[in-house]
């Protein structure tokens, strides 16, 4: 075998077994990474409550922290590249006593190029099971809600174009009735 080929079969083994482990990288539990990234942030005792994959190695992690009677809910946008998930932005706020329904905005637009605004908060209120979401050009959205199997429950809406500052937020039970309503 000549110097040449051993030295690109040297080369070609080399380069297989460094993106073959990169790869490997890659397939690890999002998850745990993700959350490993959050806890990152050194807030004490954080809780992720759920992660909402957006994009192409993209994602919003919810979580809370703090203790009461000062507890936090917010949002961390996050990106994966070959070393893993990384932290982009993030917002978080006080969790509101007087409200039935907590509510956030954020602007996406600087960490996700199919998504622009994102209206997200804690439900308070056992009864809710509904939350609408009209913009000030009149259309109405429904909001995604999450439980947490611990009786938790939040909502979020993200938009991929649609503003939604300005816009009205209806909470409604079962049967329709609202319990609360706030103009954002």
């Amino acid at each position: 075998m000549s110097k040449n080929l051993k030295i690109n079969v040297f080369c070609s083994i080399a380069i297989l077994l460094i993106v073959s482990y990169f790869f490997g990288i890659g397939l690890q539990n999002n998850a745990k990474e993700i959350e490993k990234a959050v806890l990152s942030l050194n807030q004490p005792m954080t809780k992720i409550v759920h992660i909402e994959a957006l994009e192409n190695n993209k994602a919003i992690a919810f979580y809370e922290w703090g203790t009461a009677p000062e507890d936090y809910f917010g949002i961390i946008n996050l990106k994966k590249d070959l070393f893993g998930w990384h932290l982009m932005n993030g917002s978080t706020s006080a969790t509101p006593k007087e409200y039935k329904i907590g509510w956030s905005f954020s602007d996406l637009k600087r960490d996700f190029s199919n998504y622009t605004d994102i209206l997200y908060g804690k439900i308070f209120d056992a009864e809710i099971v509904d939350v609408l979401v009209n913009t000030d050009n009149g259309k109405q959205y429904s909001a995604k809600i999450i439980d947490d199997n611990n009786g938790e429950k939040f909502w979020f809406l993200i938009t991929d174009g649609v503003k939604l500052t300005g816009s009205t937020i209806t909470a409604r039970s079962q049967d329709g009735k609202i319990i609360e309503q706030i103009t954002r």
